[in-house]
């Protein structure tokens, strides 16, 4: 696979468990982060310290990368100022030094929170009108238009992964039906790194969960993403006597809301 791939956040709770599972698969890895890792890198990877503020910076990183992998920013609800400095700057950014070095594909890890305020009992696919639930969800959303605009006017693919919720099980009753295996994240990521030119395409990012929200065929099937796991498998360790969420977003829609789930 002669594929270069440069990832942002790739030192954080979620790239590190997608670097490890694709450790030693591409050619070389550039991990752009704030600082050095804390912990040993894989096999061909190497950091470069920045940050997604610094355009010039970022553009250098990408210089001979075919995809960039964009996981970086606040994972959170937080003060407009801040998601609109990390997130909403700091995504244009990426997409604007993919376009200034060259890079084929960016794959963006968007949110469920785009979609948090459709009723629970709704099952959405890849045409669900944004309906974000915090200033978070409206930088995802940002995101999924940058990116569209990069590839209708420069070409520029991308893979947006609405990503559920990733975690080794389950915790409570949303998850249920939004839950992202630790070995499904990784095939996801894979999928999206490596398929074929997939213009600009959605992709929910959870597993196979019998309960699901989503109906993602369709960008599952562009990709060639077969999820293999299903929370139902681990309803025993979640509290289904708590109530159930009435919106996708869950307490993420709650008008007072300021963070601290994840």
């Amino acid at each position: 696979m002669m594929t270069t791939v440069l990832y942002t956040g790739g030192t954080g709770r979620m790239g590190r468990v997608i670097r490890e599972g694709l450790a030693a698969r591409y050619d070389r890895v550039v991990l752009f982060a704030r600082a050095d890792a804390d912990e040993s890198l894989f096999p061909g990877e190497q950091i470069v310290i920045g940050d997604l503020g610094d355009l010039d910076a970022l553009t250098a990183a990408a210089e001979g990368v075919d995809v960039i992998v964009h996981l970086g920013g606040i994972a959170d609800e937080a003060p407009y100022d801040d998601i609109r400095r990390v997130n909403i700057d700091g995504t244009y950014h990426v997409y604007e030094a993919a376009r200034r070095a060259g890079v084929r594909r960016v794959v963006y890890a968007s949110s469920n929170h785009v979609v948090g305020f459709h009723p629970a009992s709704e099952v959405l696919d890849e045409s669900a009108p944004l309906r974000p639930d915090t200033f978070y969800g409206v930088s995802k959303a940002f995101g999924e238009a940058i990116a569209s605009l990069y590839h209708d006017k420069w070409g520029i693919e991308s893979v947006l992964v609405r990503i559920g919720t990733f975690r080794p099980e389950p915790e409570d009753r949303r998850q249920l039906a939004l839950w992202l295996s630790w070995r499904d994240g990784i095939e996801l990521f894979r999928c999206a790194i490596e398929s074929a030119p997939s213009g600009c395409q959605v992709v929910y990012g959870c597993s196979a969960n019998t309960g699901r929200w989503w109906n993602g065929d369709a960008g599952w099937t562009a990709i060639g993403y077969v999820p293999r796991d299903d929370a139902a498998d681990h309803a025993d360790g979640v509290d289904l006597d708590a109530p159930a969420p009435t919106l996708h977003g869950g307490a993420f829609a709650a008008p007072d809301y300021e963070g601290g789930i994840w």
